[in-house]
């Protein structure tokens, strides 16, 4: 019987885990986990957590070694993969850049501190190097100004996904095909390559410069770029020409810091979240609004996955849930349960008895019925609250509630 062996972690490992349940019935599936997997969803999906709420067999590298008829598929694994160890050549791995390039390590950093618009991801067999097997998939990735590292693994994830799933159906039938890399263009950089706890701002730069390095450092699970003390979220790069030595501070307020460079002035903006969540808990909206000026800080998440309009909406401030729409907040967001925007809205709803939020947010096009990611819906947790006398009848309706 034919197995299929996900090792690695985050959303992606979790997206191909539940499209190989949902279509591969017949063939038994395993998984291994990184060694940070505890089992518990965080920024990113535990595929430990889903494995264990589907059904599916959690493995180690040896309880796979000599099975023959095993497709073994390394997406974000945290183990180089011997394939002489194994009895089977179908190993692959996704890999998040556009191959020869960028092989080894911080994928989603360099091509921005690099100043490129363009990476990309490939689907590759395993061989003996580091991602030097031959090339079965590639799909090119924008990179647009505004993007930082964090944007970028995103995007890597959206579209890594759908190189696995795309090919999958071949490997499965043994159709694959593959080429091999490019000597021209190879480059290479190890883990040690960029020591994050040392992510300084290197002001002696242009503002250009300066502005890459913002957003390659931009990652905020893990990091945000540190200068002087403060955090910073985002470079707004200012017509006008330095006239100070690189460095100096022109201007510095409580939501930014004005910069000279080797070439233009730059708008360095902090970051502000904890004190945009107090401003708008308390309802100082003025406060709030003044500090939602950096395109980042919008949508930015906490250690929870709270952003700026969660916590809008389940505090029930009218005011700031438009505003921060207006501004492009996403009203898709959900936190690390995969709690939803209506599901918070409903929170307002019942400890207010305000609903307009919950209908602002279903006339924009939020569905009732989705689920969080222990398969609950806002009709599961209203039944089990015993809460349906405080919501009004339309609102029953909308959510199906009997």
């Amino acid at each position: 019987m034919k197995m299929i062996c996900i090792a690695g972690k985050n959303d992606i490992a979790v997206n191909v885990l539940l499209h190989c349940v949902s279509n591969y019935s017949d063939i038994k599936i395993g998984v291994i986990g990184n060694k940070n997997d505890i089992g518990k969803n965080g920024w990113q999906k535990s595929l430990l957590w889903y494995a264990k709420r589907h059904g599916v067999d959690i493995l180690t590298l040896n309880d796979v070694y000599r099975i023959d008829n095993l497709i073994f598929l390394s997406v974000e694994y945290d183990r180089i993969i011997k394939p002489e160890k194994f009895v089977t050549d179908k190993l692959y791995n996704i890999h998040f850049s556009l191959l020869p390039m960028y092989k080894g390590c911080h994928t989603s950093v360099l091509p921005i501190l690099h100043g490129q618009n363009k990476t990309g991801v490939t689907f590759h067999k395993i061989d003996s190097g580091i991602d030097t097997g031959e090339i079965i998939d590639q799909e090119e990735i924008d990179i647009v100004q505004s993007d930082t590292s964090y944007d970028l693994y995103k995007k890597m994830i959206r579209v890594g996904t759908k190189l696995v799933i795309k090919n999958l159906s071949d490997i499965m039938k043994g159709m694959e095909r593959s080429y091999c890399q490019d000597i021209l263009g190879s480059t290479y950089y190890p883990l040690n390559a960029i020591d994050y706890r040392k992510a300084y701002l290197n002001v002696n730069s242009t503002a250009y410069q300066i502005q890459n390095q913002i957003r390659a450092f931009c990652f905020r699970p893990y990091q945000l770029l540190r200068w002087e003390d403060c955090r910073y979220i985002e470079c707004e790069i200012l017509e006008n020409r330095s006239t100070e030595k690189p460095g100096n501070i022109i201007e510095n307020t409580e939501i930014y810091t004005v910069l000279s460079t080797i070439d233009y002035d730059v708008k360095l903006y902090k970051d502000v979240l904890s004190d945009i969540f107090s401003a708008i808990e308390k309802g100082e909206n003025v406060w709030a609004k003044s500090l939602c000026v950096s395109k980042q800080i919008i949508n930015a998440q906490d250690c929870h996955g709270w952003s700026p309009l969660i916590v809008a909406t389940y505090n029930g401030n009218v005011e700031m849930v438009k505003y921060l729409i207006q501004l492009g907040a996403d009203i898709y967001v959900n936190n690390w349960n995969g709690t939803t925007l209506l599901m918070y809205a409903k929170d307002a709803g019942i400890n207010s008895g305000n609903w307009t939020i919950f209908r602002l947010l279903v006339d924009l096009g939020l569905d009732c019925n989705k689920k969080d990611y222990y398969g609950r819906s806002i009709a599961d947790y209203i039944s089990s609250e015993e809460s349906i006398d405080k919501i009004p009848p339309d609102i029953v309706e909308l959510i199906s509630l009997p």
